[in-house]
């Protein structure tokens, strides 16, 4: 055996120093194998009981492969929203706050993908509604005090005047460090449904639950989102002491790193949410987390109530009993105005901009643990769509009291 090991050792460096060549980019693997020198001649993004994660060209693979080393491709999820910035994909000079790329300097922050100087702290706009429709739908704008609300998603513009940042990680840059700089403002605005406070000065924006504890990991870049990442985040905030945590993202696969950490959140007390998807609106074209049976998935509906063409849909079976594959609720999900990376404000579509208005309904109406409070939400929903426990809006649309 420490012959083999030896073996990789060597043919391992010589992959790092460019013996071993490969025509395309890197693909992020788990490997399953918690042995030292592997680690040290590939590196590490993250560790996990049954191995670790990092980036391989084709050519590392094969030799991996050749030696009879156990690897798992580790699955790139989406955010369910389309980002906006030019042509929708941030390109080389526009990274600012990317992994590997760095932050922007002192005095500057990331606005429209660019390092721009820093403006004044005061108030440079106002949103066309302080209470959006989606949070009077929901009958949101106040509570959720004590609860901590955990934002998965692109991270988050920390300084805008609407939002109380608790914690702001990041998961992206091999390990959990410091910072949660959004250069998409996905994330951005997803914290602001759950838990914008309208500001000092009262002018800004409300969340369904302002009250809310908000933490954010950033775990997506511009080109997606590695399950290791966002796997990492969960064991992450679910230690740290999470109530719920908030899941804007999807695949059409279920991940096995994944599926792990959502079984250590669940298992430790905490609700997971998570969006359906917007693959719709064929029967079964939920994505995964939500698919998840241990994990609340949201579809979208437009201000009267009528589910999106494009929100996916479950196979839900009218039991009103969540099994794999069923979406749990409808909530408001087009044409929603929240913060956005700027410092201002954005109306965007998806079941990205549903699965807040979820989030901030369990923390403003928790109910002293996850089950008890994903009960409750069941008790107070809506039958909309169809009726009964139907595939785009299976309970409902919570409402609060």
């Amino acid at each position: 055996m420490k012959t083999k090991i030896g073996v990789l050792l060597v043919l391992g460096l010589l992959v790092i120093s460019g013996f071993v060549m490969a025509q395309d980019a890197n693909t992020r693997y788990l490997v399953k194998s918690n042995n030292g020198l592997l680690k040290m001649m590939y590196g590490v993004n993250h560790n996990f009981d049954n191995g670790f994660t990092t980036d391989f060209t084709k050519g590392q693979l094969k030799v991996l492969e050749k030696f009879g080393v156990e690897i798992e491709k580790v699955e790139l999820y989406q955010i369910l929203a389309k980002p906006i910035c030019g042509n929708g994909i941030i390109e080389g000079g526009e990274k600012c706050g990317e992994p590997g790329l760095g932050d922007c300097p002192t005095g500057f922050v990331c606005e429209n993908c660019k390092c721009v100087e820093e403006t004044t702290s005061e108030r440079q706009c106002e949103p066309q509604n302080q209470m959006p429709w989606g949070i009077t739908k929901v009958n949101g704008g106040s509570g959720g005090a004590g609860i901590n609300v955990a934002v998965l998603d692109t991270g988050v513009y920390k300084d805008h005047l609407d939002l109380d940042v608790k914690l702001c990680s990041d998961a992206t840059k091999r390990g959990i460090k410091k910072g949660c700089t959004d250069t998409i403002g996905h994330g951005t605005h997803v914290a602001g449904t759950i838990a914008a406070n309208g500001g000092s000065d009262g002018k800004g924006i409300i969340g369904v639950a302002p009250e809310t504890n908000l933490w954010v990991v950033k775990v997506c870049g511009s080109f997606g989102c590695w399950t290791d990442d966002i796997a990492e985040a969960i064991y992450y905030v679910t230690d740290k002491g999470a109530n719920v945590i908030s899941m804007s993202l999807g695949g059409d696969t279920e991940s096995s790193l994944l599926k792990s950490a959502i079984d250590y959140a669940t298992d430790n007390g905490v609700l997971v949410i998570a969006a359906a998807g917007n693959d719709g609106p064929g029967e079964g074209s939920i994505d995964y987390p939500g698919a998840n049976p241990k994990v609340v998935a949201v579809g979208a509906i437009d201000s009267n109530e009528l589910v999106a063409n494009w929100s996916s849909r479950g196979i839900n079976n009218g039991d009103y009993i969540i099994e794999e594959k069923e979406v749990e609720f409808g909530a408001p999900g087009l044409n929603i105005e929240s913060t956005w990376k700027d410092g201002c404000y954005n109306k965007i579509s998806g079941t990205s901009m549903a699965t807040p208005h979820i989030a901030g309904l369990a923390a403003k109406l928790w109910r002293g643990n996850a089950q008890d409070t994903r009960t409750y939400l069941h008790t107070i929903a809506k039958d909309i769509w169809t009726i009964g426990d139907d595939t785009a809006t299976g309970f409902g649309l919570p409402i609060a009291a």
